[in-house]
C-alpha cells in the first residue's frame, strides 16, 4: 500500500504544479479583472456566465466518453485494444463536437439575447464556443496521458497553454484595452495551439481501427452518464445562471469571485489527487483486497483537503483585500467557506463513487445527479431571494451534502468499503468549530485577528490527535517523516529520494 501512496504522491506533486500555476495566474488576473479601469463589475459577472457556459458545453459532450475511456482502458479484458479504444473514443468526440460548435456559432445572437438580454455579447460568445470545442478534444487527449500516468506530459501541456493564454490576455487588456473579448480569444488560441502540439501523442497512441462493438458498449455505459453529465454541470453552474436572472450581473460577479477563490482547493488538492489516483483505483479494482486502500484514500485526501479549506477560509478576507481592485468584491468573503465545505463533500463523494464504477452502476449515478440538480434549482429559488449570494452558496452546500449522503448509501450497497466515517465526521465538525471561532474576531483589528487565525490553523492537526484521528502506525510514520525532513541540509537529498 505504501508503494501506491508513494506513486500517487509523486504524480500528485507533478499535477499540483499545473494547478498551482492556474491559481498563480488567477492571482495575477484577479487585480486586473476586478479593476474598473479594465473590466466593470458587470463585465466580471458576464465573464462568470461565459465560464459557466463553457463548463456546461464541455461537461455534456465530453463527460460520457471520458468516463468510458477511464473505465475501459485498464480493463483486463481489453488491454490488447487500448490504442484502438482511444482512437475510437477520440474520433467519436470529433464527430459530435464539430457540428455542435458550428450550431452554437450560428445561434450566437439568440444565445446572447437569452443570457444577457442583449446581442452585444454575440461576438464574445463565438470565441467562447470555439475555446470549448478545442478544450473537449484536448481534455480527452490529456485524459489518456493521465491514464498512462504521463503526469509530466499532462502538466507541461497545461503550463504551456496557460502561459500562452496569460500572455495574450495581458497584452490585449493592458496594452490594447480590448476588454472582455480578448479573454476568450486568448482561450481559443491557447486551446487550439495545444491541440496541434498534442497530435503526435495522439498518433503514437492510436490504432486506426474504429471499434464499433466496444464503442457501443462504452456508449451503453456512458449514455446514462449523459444525464449525469448534464445534471452535474447544471449543479455546478445553476447558481450563477440563477443569480444573473434574479439578482443581476453585479451580484453574479461578486459571487463568482468567492466561488473562484474557494475553487482553489479543488484545483490544488482535489484535481491533482484525483488525476494521480484515477489509474491506480482502476487497476486496483481487479484485486481482491482493495477495500483498505479505497478507505484510506478517502481519509488521507479528506484530511489534506480540510487543511487547505481551513487555511483558505480563515484568511479569505485578507486575500480579497490584497488582490481585488475594488471594495465591492470584499462581500465575497462569506461565500468562500460555504463553497469550500461544499467542495469537501464533493471530494469525498467522488471517493465513494468507486463502488458504483466497479459494478458499472452508472444509471444510479445519473439518477442521483439528476435528483441533486433539481434539488439545487429548488434551493436556489428559495435561498437567493432571502440571502442573495450567500443563499446561492448555501444551496450549493446543501445540494452537495445531499449528493454525498445518497451516493454513499447506494455505493455501499453495491460494493461495501469500510470507510473511516468517524474520522471524516471529526474533520468536518472540528473545521466548522474552528471557523466559527474565527468569526468571533472578524471585526477585531488585524493586529489581533491575524495571530488568532494563525494559531487556529497551526493547532488543527494537533487537536485532531485528541480525538484519536491518527492510527498508531500513522503517528510513527509522521515522526519518521519529521526526522527525515527537519534537517534543511538534507533537503536536496530527500527530494532526490522521492522522485527516484
Amino acid at each position: 500500500m505504501l508503494k501506491e501512496i508513494r506513486e500517487t504522491s509523486k504524480h500528485s506533486a507533478v499535477y499540483v504544479i499545473g494547478n498551482v500555476a492556474i491559481k498563480v495566474i488567477g492571482l495575477i488576473l484577479i487585480p486586473l479583472y476586478t479593476n474598473p479601469k479594465y473590466l466593470s463589475l458587470v463585465d466580471y459577472g458576464a465573464l462568470a456566465i461565459m465560464e459557466a457556459t463553457v463548463i456546461l458545453i464541455v461537461g455534456i459532450i465530453e463527460t460520457p466518453m471520458t468516463n468510458s475511456l477511464t473505465r475501459w482502458y485498464w480493463d483486463k479484458e481489453y488491454l490488447s485494444y487500448q490504442k484502438s479504444i482511444f482512437f475510437s473514443s477520440f474520433a467519436f468526440l470529433v464527430i459530435v463536437t464539430v457540428p455542435t460548435i458550428l450550431i452554437l456559432l450560428h445561434f450566437s445572437d439568440s444565445l446572447s439575447s437569452l443570457l444577457f438580454k442583449s446581442v452585444s455579447y454575440s461576438q464574445i460568445l463565438k470565441f467562447t464556443f470555439l475555446s470549448a470545442g478545442f478544450r473537449i478534444l484536448n481534455d480527452q487527449i490529456l485524459n489518456l496521458a493521465k491514464l498512462k500516468s504521463k503526469s509530466v506530459l499532462y502538466t507541461s501541456a497545461f503550463l504551456l497553454k496557460l502561459s500562452l493564454i496569460l500572455g495574450v490576455i495581458l497584452w490585449g487588456i493592458i496594452l490594447k484595452g480590448y476588454g472582455l473579448i480578448i479573454i476568450w480569444q486568448a482561450n481559443a488560441i491557447g486551446e487550439f495551439f495545444i491541440l496541434l502540439l498534442l497530435i503526435p501523442f495522439v498518433l503514437k497512441n492510436s490504432k486506426l481501427n474504429f471499434q464499433k462493438k466496444i464503442i457501443k458498449e462504452m456508449l451503453a455505459y456512458g449514455t446514462p452518464l449523459m444525464l449525469a453529465a448534464t445534471s452535474g454541470v447544471l449543479l455546478a453552474v445553476t447558481d450563477r445562471y440563477m443569480l444573473n436572472s434574479m439578482s443581476g450581473l453585479e451580484k453574479t460577479g461578486i459571487y463568482s469571485l468567492g466561488f473562484r477563490i474557494a475553487n482553489t482547493l479543488k484545483l490544488i488538492i482535489s484535481v491533482p489527487i484525483g488525476l494521480a489516483l484515477s489509474p491506480i483505483l482502476m487497476k486496483k479494482m481487479n484485486e481482491k483486497k482493495n477495500q483498505r486502500f479505497y478507505a484510506k484514500t478517502m481519509t488521507y485526501s479528506g484530511f489534506i483537503f480540510v487543511l487547505g479549506l481551513l487555511g483558505l477560509s480563515l484568511f479569505s478576507l485578507e486575500i480579497l483585500k490584497i488582490f481585488t481592485g475594488s471594495v465591492k468584491y470584499w462581500a465575497a468573503n462569506g461565500v468562500v467557506p460555504i463553497i469550500s465545505f461544499a467542495l469537501f463533500f464533493g471530494l469525498i463523494k467522488d471517493n465513494v463513487t468507486i463502488g458504483l464504477i466497479i459494478k458499472k452502476r452508472t444509471k444510479v449515478i445519473g439518477l442521483l445527479i439528476f435528483i441533486t440538480a433539481i434539488l439545487n434549482i429548488i434551493l436556489n429559488l428559495f435561498f437567493i431571494p432571502i440571502w442573495g449570494i450567500y443563499g446561492a452558496a448555501l444551496a450549493t452546500l446543501c445540494s452537495q451534502l445531499f449528493f454525498f449522503i445518497t451516493m454513499a448509501i447506494q455505493a455501499q450497497k453495491a460494493y461495501f468499503i469500510p470507510y473511516e466515517w468517524k474520522k471524516i465526521l471529526t474533520l468536518f465538525l472540528l473545521a466548522l468549530l474552528f471557523l466559527s471561532i474565527s468569526l468571533t474576531v472578524s471585526n477585531v483589528s488585524i493586529v489581533f485577528r491575524l495571530p488568532i487565525k494563525v494559531v487556529l490553523f497551526i493547532s488543527f492537526p494537533f487537536v485532531l490527535r485528541l480525538f484519536h484521528f491518527y492510527d498508531e502506525v500513522e503517528l510513527i510514520q509522521i515522526k519518521n517523516i519529521f526526522k527525515t525532513w527537519r534537517n534543511p541540509g538534507k533537503l536536496k537529498e530527500n527530494i532526490k529520494r522521492i522522485v527516484k
